[in-house]
């Protein structure tokens, strides 16, 4: 009865076999991806370029080297990629971005009104005078000018009388209900002033005693403030 060879030389030998032939597997499953990356059908595009496969037919390192120094697309903000814009997309979005921007409307100011000055009050009217004798004696005469003032201020007032030479002498002189007025003379000229001035709507009555030979109690002229009075 012979006896069974040992198996363990037989595997020791069938071992380098094994690797060759795993490594020919791994070398066909290799060239059969490459095969199918190159030939393959449409694939999905997401907007980036193709990387260049390094054992394409054809392909150089200079070529390999262009396509990795390729810039990026750029990245959204969403997360997808968008193409690079040129400078006429972003000339022309600048227009859309300038068009879109509201007008400013131009308001011009408006020039300013001409400010009327408020309307000045009328002048008050001015003082009056009316000259009459009072009482006529031989050699002497009283007389009294009526001095009115129709406005609504008080004024003061300047009485001037003149006379012929007859009237050489002032008496006296006074005005009723008021303060003595003041008086200068010279010659037949006679100018009274008012000691205080003449509320409106009121009137001081101004009389003198005056020395005279003759009939010459009527003036020449009589004034109040330059205006004539009415000699009676």
């Amino acid at each position: 009865m012979s006896t069974p060879e040992p198996t363990r030389p037989r595997l020791l030998q069938a071992t380098p076999w094994a690797v060759v032939l795993a490594g020919v597997l791994v070398m066909i499953v290799l060239f059969a991806l490459a095969t199918g990356y190159l030939t393959g059908g449409p694939r999905h595009s997401s907007g980036a370029p193709d990387p260049a496969w390094p054992f394409a037919p054809g392909a150089t390192p200079s070529s390999v080297a262009s396509v990795d120094d390729a810039p990026s697309p750029a990245r959204s903000s969403a997360g997808g990629f968008h193409q690079p814009t040129s400078a006429a997309d972003r000339q022309g979005g600048g227009d859309k971005e300038e068009g879109s921007r509201a007008t400013p409307t131009r308001t011009t100011a408006s020039p300013p009104r001409p400010t009327t000055a408020a309307p000045k009050p009328p002048p008050e009217p001015p003082l009056t005078g009316r000259y009459r004798v009072l009482a006529d004696y031989r050699d002497s005469f009283i007389a009294e000018v009526f001095i009115r003032n129709d406005g609504d201020s008080a004024q003061s007032w300047r009485v001037e009388l003149r006379f012929r030479s007859e009237v050489h002498g002032l008496r006296a002189f006074w005005v009723e209900g008021a303060p003595r007025p003041s008086v200068d003379r010279d010659g037949s000229r006679y100018v009274f002033r008012s000691g205080a001035p003449l509320q409106g709507n009121r009137s001081d009555p101004l009389r003198f005693h005056l020395d005279r030979w003759g009939n010459g109690e009527r003036p020449i002229s009589c004034t109040v403030n330059g205006r004539p009075c009415e000699i009676r």
